[in-house]
């Protein structure tokens, strides 16, 4: 997560996966950047796009490429979803309100863990505290408040 130019690190965040082709993203590792896929509930997407936001202009020191599916939850959607997730470092769950819920979120959070990729979660609301979605607490997966430093040490130390 995160991005913007500081220093010679140049800025790898995009406008949020929204329907990219997946050859239009970096197949090689970039140095220093975690490429993050963020899974959340379509109903927090607010909250998700002021992430990308800070990110994209620099407003942290959180650096990622957003490799998030915006498509339909279909054969072809798991299949887009699988390939970014198989080209991501790190996957981090929104959580809000509704997220434990979410069809689409507990099978990206089971695919990740099926690959073999880190999960964190982090709270979107730090004042409330929402159901933790179940693939989280059976894998006893880091869940944090939106803190940006921490998320960067979590993403850091993967």
């Amino acid at each position: 997560m995160g991005g913007g130019s500081r220093g010679s690190r140049p800025s790898y965040a995009s406008g949020g996966g929204v329907n990219r082709s997946l050859s239009e993203y970096p197949t090689s590792p970039v140095a220093g950047v975690k490429r993050a896929f963020i899974s959340f509930h379509v109903a927090d997407e607010a909250q998700v796009n002021l992430l990308r936001s800070q990110a994209k202009e620099g407003r942290t020191d959180l650096e990622f490429i957003d490799y998030s599916v915006k498509d339909p939850f279909d054969d072809h959607w798991r299949e887009r979803c699988t390939e970014r997730l198989l080209r991501s470092s790190v996957i981090i769950v929104m959580i809000g309100p509704e997220t434990h819920t979410r069809e689409a979120v507990l099978w990206e959070i089971n695919k990740a863990y099926a690959l073999g990729k880190p999960v964190i979660g982090v709270r979107i609301y730090r004042d409330q505290n929402h159901t933790i979605p179940l693939p989280l607490i059976q894998n006893n997966a880091r869940i944090m408040d939106w803190e940006t430093a921490e998320i960067q040490r979590a993403i850091d130390n993967i």
